[in-house]
This record gives C-alpha cells, structure tokens and sequence, in this order.
C-alpha cells in the first residue's frame, strides 16, 4: 500500500512567502495606526471655524453652532465633545479622536471635528504649495 504524502517540499516555500507577506503588511498597519494628530479642524455648516492644537495638557471650548453649541476637551492629544444639545448626542457618543483621518459628525449641530496630521500644517516655518487627497 502506498502512503500519501499531503504535504510536499514546495508547499513550504509557499507557507513561508505567504508568512512573511502577510507579517509584513501587519506591521504596516500597526505603525500607520500610531500616527498622532497634530491639530483638529472644526467646521461649522460647512465652513471651517476653528483649528485647534492637539496638546498633552488639558484644554476646555466652547463651539457655538445652529441649536446652542457644542463643548470641546482636547487632552492627551486627543479631542473629544463632552456636550451637545442634539437629540441622540452620537457626537458626544463618539468618544476621543488623535490620529489623522478620524472625525466627529454632529448632524443636527452641523459640526465635523477632523484630525489632521503634520503634512496640511506648515512645515519648519515654509509654506506647503499644495495638498492632494
């Protein structure tokens, strides 16, 4: 009786490609997911208001907007709103935001808090001629 053999040298190769590939693409997105903000930009309908620097030290706002306003902390380089006077308060239900890309969107309120990253600030005191996104 012959035995069989379910697994053959060349399957080895493709384990170990398929390993590495899928190793290296991990540790790509982990290090993406460590980027700190620098500042966050509040719009208010639609316009942008306020752009405010994400610091280690605590900071309270105030954002005034079509049905009161909204209350702002930014702490630990990160921002969250802590009040709102929307129904549902999802805004409020957000939580903290610090890496670049995240957003807080208050319908009602017509407010959107975006994270953004060094590369739209200017940089060592030059002007950036244009951002593509």
């Amino acid at each position: 009786m012959r035995k069989r053999r379910y697994f053959r040298k060349g399957d080895t190769l493709i384990y170990l490609f398929f390993i590495l590939f899928f190793g290296v693409g991990w540790r790509f997105i982990g290090s993406a997911k460590n980027d700190v903000g620098s500042s966050a930009e509040i719009y208010v309908n639609n316009e942008l208001k306020y752009v405010y620097k994400l610091t280690e030290e605590e900071q309270n706002y105030f954002v005034p907007t079509d049905i009161g306003g909204v209350d702002v902390k930014i702490k630990d380089k990160q921002i969250r709103v802590t009040s709102s006077n929307s129904p549902l308060k999802l805004n409020v239900k957000r939580g903290w935001i610090g890496s670049p890309g995240e957003v807080i969107i208050g319908v009602p309120d017509r407010l959107i808090i975006k994270v953004v990253g060094k590369s739209s600030q200017v940089v060592d005191d030059e002007e950036i001629d244009f951002i593509v996104r």
